[in-house]
């Protein structure tokens, strides 16, 4: 069978892992047990977890392309992926749920073994195929230890609750930013501190864009942020503009209701 192609982040030179790419080939795709146990084996041979976690990933991109990076499948290699199969739609969420929990199984437990922002992707699709809360708490207690290395794109996650009346889960970008200020070692990192309000700042003008999202969620998330860093300047011109544009939506509501009675 012809052996996957690796990105250059998993080919590395080294007794321990010259053999790496020889070892993991397209069969790893097609059987998730022939790919946790060839993974065993790996890390039996003692490869540093962050150089295991681009290979988790790598391979886990061609089983389930919504993983990549650059949402762009590849074809390659004849790989199989959920999306080509012709089952039922059931029978497919079934199988992206049992690999989703099975992937968060196997992750290396140690801080930026894994990208935040495949996390983040790996976290949208657990979501929304309805993996058990066990482990979308532990991707979720995962992302919160790298968030300022998160970018916008990747944070917008969409809501897939029901009883949720928002586009975007902002409940999760709360229990993220909660968790993240309050890790010990964010006291030592002003730096990343600094990346999380930006980056919360913009996620707000992104998620004002719902007229449907209640103005407390984005009072809660600069209240959490403001325990750790007072009045961030990047913050002030937030508020008013979500303000500004909720007023605008309400006047805008109240002008059409008068005008269609």
């Amino acid at each position: 069978m012809k052996k996957a192609s690796f990105p250059e982040t998993v080919l590395f030179s080294g007794s321990k892992t010259s053999h790496l790419a020889a070892e993991c080939d397209d069969a790893c795709i097609l059987d998730m047990d022939y790919f946790v146990k060839n993974l065993a084996g790996i890390k039996a041979k003692g490869v540093r977890p962050d150089l295991i976690g681009p290979i988790i990933a790598h391979y886990a991109s061609k089983w389930l392309p919504d993983l990549s990076g650059d949402h762009h499948p590849s074809t390659d290699n004849g790989l199989a992926s959920f999306a080509e199969s012709p089952e039922s739609v059931t029978t497919l969420w079934m199988k992206k749920r049992f690999f989703v929990e099975t992937l968060v199984g196997i992750l290396p437990p140690e801080k930026d073994s894994i990208p935040c922002n495949f996390l983040l992707r790996l976290l949208r699709i657990a979501n929304m195929v309805g993996v058990e809360s066990t482990y979308r708490a532990e991707l979720e207690k995962r992302i919160s230890w790298q968030l300022d290395q998160a970018s916008l794109k990747e944070l917008m996650v969409p809501s897939f609750s029901h009883t949720c009346g928002t586009l975007l889960d902002v409940e999760l970008i709360i229990r993220l930013v909660g968790r993240f200020v309050n890790l010990d070692e964010v006291a030592k990192s002003g730096a990343a501190l600094v990346k999380v309000a930006k980056l919360v700042d913009s996620y707000l003008a992104e998620a004002s864009v719902d007229s449907n999202l209640n103005f407390f969620p984005s009072l809660l998330l600069l209240l959490v942020l403001s325990q750790v860093m007072p009045a961030p300047q990047m913050m002030v011109y937030t508020v008013p503009s979500i303000l500004i544009l909720k007023h605008t939506r309400e006047c805008q509501s109240k002008k059409e209701r008068f005008f269609s009675d």
